[in-house]
C-alpha cells in the first residue's frame, strides 16, 4: 500500500480541522481564501516574499491573516498596528515559532537570535550588551577595523594595477567576515596569500543557512511538528549541520590552547556558559548567529549604499564633497570623522529605508492570545512585520521608491527602534543588538571606498538595481565596478597599524 496518499489525506483532514479551529475565532483579521495543505503559498509565487505580501496587504489591508502551509500567520504592514505590537504587545510576541534556523543549526535554539524569550535570551543577551556591544567594546575593536580596511583597500589597488574590476560583494564579504571573527575569537581567516579552506566552506555553510531562515521550499516550517518528517530537505540540513558543527568544534579546541593576553568574546561566553558540553553547545549556537548575522548584513548593506550611490552621480558628488572637506584630500577617513559627515548619515538611512537588511524582520509568535487592530491573533500565530512596506508606504513617505536622501534632512526620526516608519533592524525586545558595531563597520568601510576612489561602472555595462530574496534582500548581479586612486598613493598606506 502506498504511504504517500494515506498520508496527504490525513494531512488534508488535519487541514480542513485547523481551518476550521482558527476561523472559530471571532474576529480574526481579514484574509483571501487559502487553498488546502498550502494555505496561501501560492499568492506569494513569483515575486519576493515581501513584495508578494504587500501586495495582499494593499487588497485585505494593513493587518492580514494568512496560512503558510497549514501554520498561522499574521502579516502587518502598518507604522501605527507595528507601533502598538512593539510597545504595548511586545512581551506576548517576544518568542519564536518553529524555525530550520534555530532547529537544525542553532543548537535547538541555543542561539541569541532564535531562543525563546526567558532567563536564557535575557542572560544571553545581558552577556552581549555588557561585553560585545557597548560603546566601549566597539571603540576597543577599531584597530581590527583599520587593519582590515587596509587589506580591503589593497585589494582593490591590486585591482586597479591590472586593470580588473573589483568584485564588490566578495571584498565586502570577507571584509565583514574578518572583522566578526577578529572580534569573536581573535583569528582572522581571509589573507591575501592564502585562505582557510575550511573557513571558506564555513562561510558557504554560512549563505546556504540565511537562504533557509525565511525560505517557502522549508516544508518544516509549513507543517504541524507531526508531519516535518515530511520534509525532504532534512538530509541536506543534517549535511549542512555536519559541516558547521566539525568548523566551530576546531574553533573551540583551538581556542582552549591558545594562550591571549586579553580575553575575546570566545573566552568569555566559555566562561560564561561553563566548559562542559552544554556550555559549549550554547557557545557555538551563538558563533553561528553572529558570525552570519554580522557577515550577512554588514556586507549587503555596504553594496546597496555602493550600487545606489554610483547610479545616482548626485548623491556621490555630495558625498566626495563632503568627504573632502572635512577629512581633506590628504588622509583615509578615521572613526572619529564619522560623526561629522552628516551627508553620509542621510545616504544611510536612505539605503536602510529602501533596502532594509531584513525586509520582514525575522518572525515571532504569539505567546498568548493578543488583540492588535481590534482584530484578535489565536496563542501560536507567527507574526511577520514587512517593515519594508511600511518603508514604501507614500502615506508614510513622499516618493518612496526614489533613492533622495535629502528625505531626512531636518528630520529627527532614526532607525534605533522609536521611529516605527523606519525599523530596518527591528523594534523591541528582540531588536537587533549588533546595530552600533554593524554600523559603525559599513559607515567606515563605505566612507573610505568613496573618499580614496573614483569608482564607474565595468565599460560596456550599466548594472541594474534588480533585487533578490534569498533570506535577505541583494542585489541580483553582484556589482562589479572599476576603481581608480584619488588620493596621493602614500595615504592608502597609512591604515597599516605601525
Amino acid at each position: 500500500m502506498e504511504i504517500l496518499p494515506v498520508v496527504l489525506f490525513v494531512a488534508f483532514i488535519l487541514f480542513l480541522v485547523l481551518s476550521w479551529s482558527y476561523r472559530s475565532f471571532k474576529n480574526l483579521p481579514p484574509g483571501p481564501w487559502g487553498l488546502p495543505l498550502i494555505g496561501h503559498l501560492h499568492l506569494l509565487a513569483g515575486k519576493p516574499p515581501h513584495r508578494s505580501l504587500q501586495s495582499i496587504s494593499r487588497k485585505y489591508g494593513p493587518i492580514v491573516f494568512l496560512k503558510m502551509g497549514m501554520m498561522p500567520t499574521v502579516v502587518i504592514s502598518s507604522q501605527k498596528i507595528i507601533k502598538e505590537v512593539f510597545t504595548t504587545h511586545d512581551i506576548k510576541f517576544g518568542s519564536r515559532p518553529y524555525m530550520v534556523l534555530g532547529d537544525h543549526f542553532s543548537y535547538n535554539y541555543s542561539g541569541l537570535g532564535t531562543s525563546p524569550y526567558g532567563k536564557y535570551w535575557k542572560d544571553t543577551r545581558k552577556l552581549c550588551s555588557m561585553e560585545l556591544f557597548t560603546a566601549k567594546s566597539i571603540d576597543s575593536f577599531a584597530w581590527m577595523r583599520k587593519e582590515e580596511l587596509s587589506h580591503a583597500l589593497g585589494e582593490i589597488l591590486k585591482s586597479f594595477s591590472n586593470s580588473k574590476p573589483v568584485e564588490i560583494r566578495s571584498l565586502f564579504s570577507i571584509f565583514a567576515f574578518n572583522n566578526m571573527s577578529r572580534i569573536l575569537m581573535s583569528k582572522r581567516y581571509f589573507g591575501e596569500d592564502e585562505v582557510d579552506s575550511d573557513a571558506l566552506e564555513f562561510k558557504e555553510i554560512l549563505l546556504s543557512i540565511v537562504d533557509l531562515v525565511i525560505n517557502p521550499s522549508c516544508i518544516s516550517t509549513l507543517v504541524p511538528w507531526y508531519l516535518r518528517w515530511l520534509d525532504w530537505q532534512i538530509p541536506r540540513y543534517k549535511q549542512i549541520h555536519a559541516k558547521q558543527e566539525k568548523f566551530l568544534r576546531k574553533i573551540i579546541d583551538e581556542h582552549k590552547e591558545t594562550t591571549r593576553e586579553c580575553k575575546d568574546f570566545l573566552d568569555i561566553m566559555l566562561e560564561f556558559y561553563g566548559n562542559n558540553a552544554q556550555g559549549e553547545t550554547h557557545v557555538k549556537a551563538n558563533l553561528l548567529e553572529m558570525l552570519m548575522a554580522g557577515t550577512d548584513a554588514t556586507a549587503t548593506t555596504s553594496e546597496w549604499i555602493m550600487a545606489l550611490v554610483m547610479h545616482n552621480p548626485r548623491v556621490l558628488i555630495k558625498l566626495r564633497e563632503e568627504l573632502d572637506r572635512v577629512v581633506g584630500s590628504d588622509q583615509m577617513v578615521q572613526e572619529s570623522d564619522l560623526p561629522k559627515l552628516d551627508y553620509l548619515q542621510l545616504v544611510l538611512k536612505e539605503t536602510l529605508r529602501m533596502y532594509p537588511p531584513g525586509t520582514l524582520l525575522f518572525p515571532r509568535m504569539a505567546t498568548q492570545e493578543a488583540t492588535i487592530a481590534g482584530y484578535t491573533v489565536p496563542k501560536g500565530t507567527t507574526l511577520l512585520v514587512n517593515v519594508w512596506a511600511v518603508h514604501m508606504d507614500s502615506a508614510v513617505w513622499e516618493n518612496p521608491t526614489q533613492f533622495y536622501p535629502e528625505r531626512f534632512l531636518g528630520s529627527s526620526i532614526d532607525f534605533k527602534g522609536q521611529n516605527f516608519e523606519l525599523l530596518p533592524f527591528g523594534s523591541g525586545r528582540r531588536m537587533c543588538p549588533g546595530m552600533p558595531l554593524g554600523l559603525r563597520t559599513v559607515e567606515l568601510l563605505v566612507a573610505n571606498l568613496i573618499h580614496c576612489f573614483d569608482w564607474s561602472f565595468v565599460p560596456g555595462t550599466i548594472p541594474s538595481i534588480e533585487e533578490v530574496y534569498n533570506g535577505s534582500c541583494y542585489l541580483k548581479t553582484p556589482l562589479q565596478a572599476m576603481a581608480t586612486p584619488r588620493l596621493p598613493m602614500e595615504v592608502y598606506g597609512s591604515a597599516e597599524i605601525k
